[in-house]
């Protein structure tokens, strides 16, 4: 009796101490992005509703928030005075030009698509498949079949 009498006593303070203690304070919204503070990097909050480092800024950058497509959302941009335009030719938006909006889609052409990276400079993405065209459904650009 005395084995079973400790081992409940012991039970119920484990039971106590269990239900006593407060869960952790959910703190944002699972899957949504932030800068780091300061803004060296971007965070996302995981789905225990904490903060969670994806990754650090490269060299030259920092985070802020941009707008996209109807949000704003935090991107490594670039710190140092631009560059003067290379690789592309001067006012068509060109691969290697520069831009303003890092992570910003657009078309390139009728047939091709690129983004501002985080240098602040058109980058090519890709081509579009054969029998198809980039075209912007809603301010965002996608290759869809031609007619």
């Amino acid at each position: 009796m005395k084995t079973t009498a400790s081992t409940v006593l012991g039970l119920a303070a484990l039971f106590a101490s269990a239900t006593t203690a407060a869960p952790s304070p959910v703190s944002c919204t699972f899957g949504t992005y932030r800068c780091t503070t300061p803004n060296t990097g971007i965070e996302i909050c995981n789905i225990l509703g904490q903060w969670e480092l994806v990754g650090p800024c490269p060299s030259g950058t920092a985070c802020s928030d941009l707008p996209q497509n109807g949000f704003e959302l935090p991107f490594c941009t670039a710190t140092a005075v631009h560059k003067e335009k290379r690789n592309g030719r001067p006012g068509n938006g060109s691969p290697g030009e520069h831009c303003d909006v890092a992570g910003q889609y657009q078309c390139f052409g009728a047939y091709a698509i690129q983004v501002c990276n985080t240098s602040n400079v058109l980058e090519k993405v890709g081509d579009c498949p054969a029998r198809s065209h980039c075209e912007n459904l809603n301010g965002i650009p996608f290759c869809v079949a031609s007619v």
